[in-house]
């Protein structure tokens, strides 16, 4: 693992540590990360996916595979997910109840999109664009609209670090 996400790893779990002592009504799902990916698993899913995973999302997944509960209700997928064809079925399902409008207004296609993180009780969907896309590597924030984008998976996920700390305030106050 790299010293770099374990870094910002080990600061998301303090953080998720500190929002389930605030949680005191156990309204959010409390998991830590899975363990790490190991090579096999990464090719596994490229090969189940039929192309290349971004190489920051996969450099994450080689540090942690994937995190239950990492925004609220939101999982951040890992290789079991994404090489799983009945999860993946179930993901692009997600993906496709997006509206054409709001697909056409975020500058891609919807081919251009992997889903890598969704909540089975309400509207967020994130993904990643494609090493094909014309820009890949950006995360897009789906909740009925575009919420939010991010120029790269490192700053999604530092992002996720401020909100679970939002969340944290809001649940203090």
């Amino acid at each position: 693992m790299s010293e770099a996400w374990q870094n910002k790893i080990v600061t998301m779990i303090y953080v998720k540590e500190e929002l389930m002592k605030q949680d005191t009504n156990k309204i959010l799902p409390h998991f830590f990360p899975e363990v790490a990916a190991d090579e096999v698993d990464l090719i596994n899913a490229e090969i189940n996916l039929g192309y290349a995973i971004d190489s920051q999302y996969a450099d994450f997944l080689r540090a942690a595979n994937g995190w239950k509960g990492f925004y609220h209700t939101v999982d951040l997928f890992g290789t079991e997910e994404l090489s799983n064809p009945h999860i993946m079925q179930y993901i692009f399902s997600l993906l496709d109840a997006v509206e054409d409008c709001v697909i056409e207004s975020s500058g891609f296609q919807r081919e251009d999109l992997l889903p890598i993180a969704a909540t089975r009780f309400d509207k967020d969907l994130f993904v990643i664009t494609k090493q094909t896309a014309s820009k890949p590597g950006i995360i897009i924030w789906f909740a009925g609209e575009e919420v939010d984008r991010y120029p790269n998976f490192e700053e999604f996920f530092l992002a996720m670090i401020d909100y679970n700390r939002l969340t944290i305030q809001k649940l203090s106050e």
